[in-house]
């Protein structure tokens, strides 16, 4: 799977209210949307278990607005439904003081 580890890092980032604003080549190939059915149509949220958006979404938006990063070991959800574990890190996107948005980078971990 080499070509996993070249591609493995996906880039996404969203505004304050979770609207994707940025979809990078590689989220395309890690979740399975294409840029055209997420960017300014769905919420970050897409991507989480549901029973993690009421717990992890607000959590980890409060730790990266506070402390300027979160990084944590997550499930994640591809299109097809699958699921798998990755590393997010999830920062705020400013303008001057103000957090205008998210950037998050997702790297899959890999399965044992």
């Amino acid at each position: 799977m080499a070509e996993e580890s070249t591609d493995s890092y996906s880039g996404i980032a969203c505004d304050t209210s979770g609207l994707i604003t940025s979809y990078g080549i590689g989220a395309g190939k890690l979740f399975g949307w294409k840029p055209e059915e997420v960017v300014r149509k769905q919420r970050v949220t897409l991507f989480h278990e549901p029973e993690a958006v009421q717990s992890l979404v607000p959590r980890l938006l409060k730790t990266a607005a506070d402390e300027g990063k979160f990084e944590e070991e997550v499930t994640l959800v591809r299109k097809d439904g699958s699921k798998f574990r990755a590393v997010l890190t999830v920062r705020p996107l400013k303008r001057g003081n103000e957090i205008t948005g998210y950037m998050g980078l997702t790297k899959p971990l890999r399965n044992l």
